[in-house]
């Protein structure tokens, strides 16, 4: 178990989970609607609301994998927001979208009361909630680093 608790200390493995399921459960379905032999699915992507959490995972996704993205894309960063992006070195600011993140899916979440037989959650959902999970589980673990560390 120690061992496991190390591995996610010292890698970005949990961050990387959060973001791929946060934006994997706003493109799947997030809520089912079905009556009577007639069901509909639909997804957040089709909403401001998974827009905005779409912005928020790619924002995420800029602030903990920076290193790796200048060195495989180094020509995002030569534009006027690329430049930055790239001087900042500080890990803490990946808790910036991951708490708002945190606080729109729990707007979300109260925002849409599903409490019928006829709506039921999709695994975008589920998938949405793992996303956060993950993301508030690897700013916790990561709460004391200042430098972004492979």
């Amino acid at each position: 178990m120690n061992t496991i608790l190390e591995k996610l200390k010292s890698t970005r493995i949990l961050a990387g989970i959060g973001i791929a399921c946060l934006i994997l459960g706003t493109i799947l379905s997030y809520i089912t609607f079905s009556f009577w032999g007639y069901t509909k699915s639909f997804s957040l992507i089709e909403y401001w609301e998974g827009k905005v959490i779409i912005v928020l995972a790619v924002a995420n996704l800029l602030f903990i994998f920076k290193d790796f993205i200048e060195k495989y894309i180094p020509s995002l960063f030569n534009t006027t927001i690329g430049k930055k992006f790239s001087e900042i070195n500080n890990a803490k600011y990946s808790l910036i979208p991951t708490i708002l993140s945190t606080i729109f899916v729990i707007y979300l979440h109260f925002h849409l009361k599903i409490d019928s037989d006829y709506v039921h959650h999709g695994i975008g959902f589920y998938l949405v909630w793992t996303g956060i999970i993950c993301l508030v589980a690897y700013a916790i673990l990561h709460r004391n680093e200042n430098e972004i560390k492979g």
